[in-house]
């Protein structure tokens, strides 16, 4: 089974993230991150318009070395189960399961998910 999350950086819950990093990471680098993720604006351009600036509530940044690094931390306590492998790189998950019966090893995978 694959799995592809839509627009997956652009849901992470930054209070949840921040807490998932609390847990495993030293207070500074703590600090470091959330002053990176948070009160974090944009503007929208068309033309020559420019609106006022609006603030990003949620998501980390794409096209950064950090994006899918926070992505990942946010993700690392998704379930597992002894039946099933998850592969999981940034937002792509793959489930596997084996078996020499096919509907043993679908329905291992379809329980899991």
């Amino acid at each position: 089974m694959f799995l592809d999350v839509a627009q997956a950086f652009d849901e992470v819950w930054h209070e949840g993230l921040l807490q998932k990093l609390q847990a495993a990471l030293p207070l500074s680098y703590c600090q470091l991150l959330q002053s990176y993720l948070v009160d974090r604006q944009f503007p929208v351009q068309s033309g020559t318009a420019v609106s006022p600036r609006n603030p990003i509530e949620a998501g980390v940044p794409q096209g950064s070395v950090l994006g899918p690094i926070l992505y990942v931390l946010y993700t690392t306590d998704i379930p597992v189960s002894p039946a099933v492998s998850n592969l999981i790189f940034a937002d792509d998950t793959a489930l596997l399961s084996t078996s020499s019966d096919l509907t043993t090893a679908t329905k291992r995978v379809q329980a899991h998910l």
